[in-house]
């Protein structure tokens, strides 16, 4: 054996006893998220806040030789898994299963979470008032058309609160039981995530007969069955029905950025670096908007996104505030602060005086 090879082996062999003293701190980890779990089993379930300063410090302390974006993704998922030990809880979501908010919320929550489906934003809502869910996973903004409307306007007509957000890249794959394009004879796929990849599916497989069905999840089960059928899913959800990508990327405008919101019954802790979300309406007055902006701008408080958007009047909010108007026009604002934060608590006093209708959303440690 040559001494480059006894190297190699030796090296594998170290790998090898890595790989369980790793997997015995997991473990270890694992057990420490369930003692709090049990530790907090009585106690109304809270969200853990500062995860993304936790990792961010983690990663700080690598040497580099695992490459930055690795490591905070092996960490997000551990995050994520240990969250369910920790808070065995029933999580909402809003669509089908195997679709992206599935997706996004088994991101959030870990593979072994109890989800609740739930066919609308509303309805996952509706989950977690009625306590049949502890929190629901819900779309906030996307890079096309910014603040999810509906969200902002379901939210604005309940008494929860974002206690979290965060980001994921969405994308769709062709998968199917070869990962051969070329076998591929019919697609199973949503209606939905049909239309986001209809050219794609024309220029690549022009002769394949795509078949409509309710959820991603069902599609990837057909293809599984049948060896000349593909399906169109997320990539996490081919891996788990043990599928293998034929396409990659065939959403026809690529990647898309979304933003989520974890929505519960009780308002987030500070965690030092934060956001806070407000939905509001103006009298209709010149320089109304302008006014309401300035009790921010006095106290330095910077403002991340405002938006505009009509909305229908609402029980007990918009409607109080301007009897007879079918619509009014519904500004969502996010600042840089905490809603505890002093600073914040003054501008909204001010601001509340100022305005026919206002709703604090939540506040969410920042990206």
């Amino acid at each position: 054996m040559s001494d480059k090879k006894r190297e190699v082996d030796e090296a594998r062999q170290e790998m090898a006893k890595v790989d369980g003293q790793l997997l015995a701190l997991l473990d270890r980890r694992a057990k420490l998220s369930r003692r709090v779990g049990e530790l907090r089993k009585d106690v109304l379930p809270v969200l853990p806040q500062g995860e993304r300063a936790q990792i961010a410090a983690i990663v700080a302390h690598g040497s580099g030789d695992m490459p930055e974006g690795a490591v905070r993704g092996i960490f997000r998922e551990i995050f994520a898994t240990c969250l369910a030990l920790e808070l065995p809880v029933p999580v909402a979501y809003a669509g089908s299963e195997g679709g992206t908010g599935h997706v996004a919320a088994r991101a959030r929550f870990g593979v072994t979470a109890n989800y609740v489906p739930a066919e609308t934003v509303a309805a996952a809502l509706d989950e977690v008032t009625r306590q049949r869910a502890a929190f629901a996973v819900v779309p906030f903004e996307t890079r096309a058309d910014g603040p999810v409307q509906t969200t902002i306007v379901q939210l604005t007509a309940s008494d929860l609160k974002i206690v979290a957000c965060f980001e994921l890249s969405q994308n769709l794959q062709l998968v199917g039981r070869t990962g051969n394009v070329a076998d591929v004879e019919k697609v199973y796929a949503t209606a939905a995530d049909h239309a986001l990849c209809e050219r794609t599916l024309a220029r690549e497989l022009p002769k394949a007969k795509v078949l409509d069905v309710k959820s991603p999840l069902l599609a990837c089960q057909f293809a599984a069955e049948d060896h000349g059928a593909a399906a169109i899913a997320h990539l996490d959800l081919a891996t788990q029905t043990g599928l293998e990508v034929a396409l990659k990327n065939v959403r026809d405008e690529g990647d898309d950025r979304v933003r989520y919101a974890v929505v519960g019954t009780r308002p987030s802790s500070r965690t030092g670096n934060d956001l806070t979300a407000l939905a509001l309406a103006v009298a209709d007055a010149p320089g109304a908007l302008h006014g309401i902006l300035s009790q921010f701008a006095e106290r330095g408080i910077n403002l991340t996104r405002i938006q505009s958007r009509p909305a229908p009047a609402l029980r007990g909010g918009l409607a109080a505030a301007s009897e007879g108007d079918a619509w009014q026009y519904l500004f969502f604002i996010e600042v840089v602060g905490h809603a505890t934060d002093r600073n914040v608590v003054a501008a909204l006093e001010d601001v509340k005086r100022q305005t026919k209708f206002l709703k604090l959303l939540g506040s969410y440690e920042a990206p």
